[in-house]
């Protein structure tokens, strides 16, 4: 039974970026030891998208210095090329936003060294909100601070500025305000960043 109210209360917090504190602290006690061992606790868990990107220093300028996120893993491979006779280079960079092992966003450049490779200029797709697309959602504090470092990244295009807007809320109880905004980033990945607010 404590198993499934422990569930319940995930499924609930976990949509609107909330944690319980008992949770929290649950947990912290375990990944300070053993990350792996307390993740596995649980049958599934999404880690981690990876983004392909044109130009990795670019998406670092979003990523890192407008959203705020860490980076915890940085590296250049080389490897034999799969497919052609030569070294491919890749540079692959893992950034956390308040956990190492959920909710990481991977940045990955399979072609890095070589600016001229038709990969860096193969045409930005901005679809919209069509299938196909995937929607990155973040929910974050201090929007409007972090707004202006946001929509000067390079390649950002902005869908929409910050702006009220109100949910209905679980079980139709109340509304829930959010702080809404959505844009593209450089490679034309769609990214929804929100801050929730309190009553």
């Amino acid at each position: 039974m404590k198993l499934k109210l422990t569930g319940l209360l995930l499924t609930l917090l976990i949509p609107l970026g909330l944690s319980s504190p008992a949770l929290a602290g649950h947990h912290e006690k375990e990944e300070a030891s053993d990350p792996i061992a307390a993740a596995a606790e649980f049958p599934l868990l999404l880690r981690r998208t990876t983004l392909i990107v044109r130009d990795i220093e670019a998406s670092l300028k979003l990523y890192r210095d407008g959203l705020g996120m860490e980076v915890i893993y940085d590296e250049e491979i080389n490897r034999p090329h799969s497919s052609e006779d030569r070294e491919q280079h890749l540079r692959l960079i893992f950034l956390k936003a308040s956990h190492d092992y959920v909710g990481v966003i991977g940045l990955i450049d399979y072609e890095y060294g070589y600016p001229d490779h038709p990969a860096h200029t193969k045409p930005v797709r901005r679809e919209g909100f069509t299938p196909g697309n995937a929607i990155l959602l973040f929910n974050t504090d201090g929007l409007e601070e972090k707004w202006p470092t946001i929509e000067n990244a390079p390649g950002v295009e902005i869908i929409s500025e910050p702006k009220l807007t109100e949910y209905p809320g679980y079980g139709s109880k109340g509304k829930i305000r959010v702080l809404v905004s959505k844009f593209y980033d450089a490679d034309g990945y769609i990214l929804e960043v929100n801050q929730i607010l309190s009553d």
